[in-house]
């Protein structure tokens, strides 16, 4: 594992047991380093403090902290709503692995594509991110398809749906954050144009499809 890899490690661990158990005063020797040093590196980054054996986060490691849980949370309903992972130790082991990927940025797109959600598969919270508070104050703009009129235009902004299959269904057909889309008519089924491909469904899904207004 690299270094910066076990620092992040550390970091979720501190950052869980200091803000949702609330321990107030964490042992060094509890944390079971296998890297002695790794404390030594993160009080240079102004990540921790360690003082009489007890370590704590600074406000930069607490935000860092707050971070890396919020990219393994989002991963977790990535593997379990898009690759429709079953196994929870498989989930938790991979995600483990994608929140060193899912960088600034990419979490974002990760968490608009999935709905903005509050929660990870196993009920924990979700630290809400900059695209969240965009998409409150965007609400007047964004609107289910099923609300448009025809002939009305915008860009796809999410989908809020939590059934791994309809997500799929709908990736599929090109609905991702960003796609531009046009609703044809709402009657008898929701007909809506990407690019040059029209499709239709029904209300259940198009309620699921949020789009910005151009």
């Amino acid at each position: 594992m690299q270094k910066s890899h076990e620092i992040e490690e550390v970091l979720e661990t501190l950052w869980v047991r200091s803000q949702e158990k609330y321990e107030q005063s964490i042992d060094c020797m509890a944390l079971n380093l296998k890297d002695a040093s790794i404390l030594g590196e993160m009080k240079e980054q102004a990540l921790v403090t360690v003082q009489n054996g007890i370590v704590g986060l600074t406000a930069k490691g607490l935000k860092a902290g707050r971070d890396i849980i919020r990219r393994h949370r989002l991963a977790e309903l990535l593997l379990t709503d898009i690759i429709d992972v079953k196994s929870d130790a498989l989930v938790h082991e991979t995600a483990c692995g994608f929140e060193h990927l899912l960088r600034k940025g990419i979490d974002d797109k990760i968490c608009t594509l999935l709905g903005h959600p509050g929660q990870c598969p196993h009920g924990k919270p979700i630290p809400p991110g900059k695209c969240c508070s965009q998409k409150d104050k965007q609400a007047g703009q964004v609107l289910p398809l099923s609300s448009l009129e025809s002939e009305q235009k915008g860009k796809v902004s999410y989908l809020h749906t939590r059934d791994s299959k309809e997500l799929k269904k709908l990736m599929a057909m090109g609905l991702l954050p960003g796609t531009p889309v046009t609703l044809i008519q709402s009657f008898p089924s929701y007909v809506f144009r990407l690019g040059y491909t029209q499709f239709a469904v029904d209300k259940k899904i198009a309620d699921e499809i949020y789009v910005k207004l151009s």
